[in-house]
């Protein structure tokens, strides 16, 4: 069997680029069922099915068997955003806020870094309503999570975890502004393997 793999990748390196395209596009098809595939597989788990991969997989990387990381739950409840995170999209969100804010810059990390300066420089009375609305929504996502992770039924996919519904934040260089909310973006989104579909360890 090596013999012939390797056989077949030295007649695969002789064939011209117009050749390996045909291939090329079967084995990215090939890659994009098995995704659709692991997708779907990953969604019929059960929060106890998860846990005990996991469990699994830390034993074996204990044991300098695996590397493997742990996978995690697409069906479980979305962490929310922290208060910064809120107030970060809140300036996204709106266009004079971005040019308070960023001024002229387009590049992702320097708008961090403003502004996370700018939340620095603002009072504990301009963060509250950012830091009440990430106190609720915690609350909310460990509420679901507990429900979530107990197999109710009564858990649903409907919560949202939004940015700050019409609250305002100050720019000391400009008027209060109020903007519309805007869809939020999870801090832990999705699920993700280090591997392919043959890692789930069922027991």
């Amino acid at each position: 069997m090596a013999q012939a793999a390797k056989e077949a990748g030295q007649e695969y390196a002789t064939l011209t680029p117009e050749e390996k395209e045909p291939y090329k596009r079967r084995s990215q098809l090939a890659k994009e069922q098995r995704e659709r595939e692991l997708a779907a597989y990953m969604r019929t788990l059960t929060p106890e099915d998860i846990k005990r991969e996991n469990l699994f997989r830390a034993a074996q990387r204990k044991a300098g068997k695996s590397r493997k990381s742990n996978i995690k739950d697409p069906n479980a409840p979305k962490k929310p955003l922290s208060a910064y995170f809120m107030f970060l999209q809140r300036i996204r969100s709106d266009p004079f806020l971005v040019q308070e804010v960023f001024g002229d810059e387009t590049e992702t990390t320097k708008q961090s870094v403003l502004a996370a300066a700018k939340w620095r420089s603002m009072t504990d009375e301009e963060r509250k309503p950012f830091l009440a609305q990430a106190e609720q929504e915690k609350l909310d996502y460990e509420a679901a999570r507990r429900v979530y992770e107990q197999g109710s039924a009564s858990y649903g996919s409907s919560i949202n975890f939004s940015i700050l519904p019409r609250t305002e934040i100050t720019i000391r260089t400009g008027p209060h502004i109020k903007s519309d909310p805007t869809s939020s973006e999870s801090e832990s989104d999705g699920f993700m393997t280090d591997d392919g579909m043959d890692n789930i360890h069922r027991s």
